[in-house]
């Protein structure tokens, strides 16, 4: 938990994040793992377009690269430089989480499938290494889903199972930290929440006397050939009682989508939700997408007098994409808060800069580190965003 009131936030920037090896600059990762351990930021693994941006042509990479940021409470953090650090592969959009033993990490992707696999990185700062330690398995392969962390508790909820033809999952499990040295340590199966499944939620926890609160708020629903289904429900899971209830929608009122936000729950019980795509813009592309679809589906069967038409449509359709990802101004800047006891949402304050959607939001005393991840469609930022709770 974080630990400040949410009344005020004083934003600034730590020092970006590295270039990869065999690159001139980072323009940033998409989905990558974060957490603290011994006074240092991890950042790991991640996806980006490193040559051009996906609407001229360019082709996604995967990234194994480990990143270290040291000395993070004190007044010059800096990057680790002088040695490489790597996962065994490129991993993306996986979950994690920061515990007193390292960072776990928990399934992602790469661009063929979807992946089980969940350690714990340690940073040694005597050796200046990354130790990594396997753990159990998720039940199935799992990315693109939400997770958080309540006591010593891990929860991770919604995703996909695969990078083909994916569905949107109803996966929730948890993972008990307390039993790692008993034999029954692993993953446990929870009841579902009543609501659609979902790729790219939100997540947020909170330890309690009685049982532990676990928050799921918004996502979205993919459907083969259709638009997607954007979700603005929330939802809350009492760990003690196994049961769900439904909350108010996201923001209030009708509710607004944060989808692929990020999320903390703060010391004074709030559950902080930072910035989010709306979804708007998300589907103006996707409905271009589907008439090109369509149309390119027309042209296998169509005459040759009627294929000019066609082609030209299909190309106005490409222009329009264009001019939609040139002009995005980025996703919500606003910071969301709901109180549990009040059942009620508010809005905190807008940010001075971007809040990236994609990443994790990592707690750090009274701090909030946003690091990396996905300021607008396609394209990346290497900033690692600080949100000081109370102010300075």
């Amino acid at each position: 938990m974080t630990h400040a009131k949410a009344g005020e936030i004083a934003w600034d920037l730590l020092p970006p994040l590295p270039a990869s090896a065999g690159q001139s600059k980072q323009p940033g990762l998409a989905g990558p793992f974060a957490g603290v351990h011994h006074d240092a930021l991890i950042v790991a693994g991640g996806a980006n377009f490193p040559e051009r941006p996906p609407w001229e042509g360019g082709a996604k990479a995967w990234w194994p690269d480990i990143f270290v940021l040291e000395k993070l409470s004190g007044a010059q953090p800096e990057w680790v430089r002088d040695r490489a650090f790597k996962l065994p592969r490129p991993l993306a959009y996986g979950v994690s989480f920061s515990t007193p033993d390292g960072v776990v990490c928990a399934g992602g992707s790469d661009a063929e499938r979807c992946y089980a696999d969940v350690f714990l990185l340690a940073w040694d700062p005597e050796a200046r290494a990354i130790r990594r330690t396997a753990l159990p398995a998720l039940p199935q392969p799992l990315a693109f889903m939400a997770g958080a962390m309540a006591g010593h508790t891990l929860y991770v909820a919604g995703g996909q199972h695969g990078m083909q033809g994916a569905a949107a999952s109803a996966a929730f499990w948890s993972l008990d930290l307390a039993q790692r040295n008993s034999p029954q340590f692993g993953w446990a199966v929870l009841p579902g929440w009543p609501g659609p499944p979902r790729v790219l939620p939100v997540a947020a926890a909170q330890a309690g006397a009685r049982g532990d609160a676990f928050y799921l708020f918004s996502g979205r629903v993919p459907h083969a050939g259709a638009a997607t289904e954007l979700l603005v429900d929330a939802w809350a899971f009492d760990s003690a009682q196994r049961r769900w209830r439904a909350l108010p929608k996201v923001g209030g009122g009708a509710g607004v989508s944060v989808m692929a936000a990020t999320a903390v729950a703060s010391d004074e019980g709030e559950i902080l939700v930072f910035g989010g795509d709306r979804g708007d813009l998300f589907l103006q592309l996707e409905r271009h997408d589907l008439a090109i679809a369509a149309a390119r589906q027309e042209l296998v069967t169509a005459s040759a007098a009627a294929r000019g038409a066609i082609e030209a449509q299909i190309e106005r359709h490409l222009r329009a994409k264009k001019a939609i990802y040139a002009e995005h101004p980025g996703f919500s800047r606003d910071v969301l808060a709901f109180d549990p006891r009040a059942a009620t949402w508010r809005r905190v304050t807008r940010a001075s800069g971007p809040l990236p959607v994609t990443t994790m939001a990592v707690p750090f005393g009274r701090s909030v580190l946003l690091p990396s991840g996905e300021i607008r469609p396609g394209i990346r930022t290497p900033a690692v965003v600080r949100a000081t709770l109370g102010g300075r």
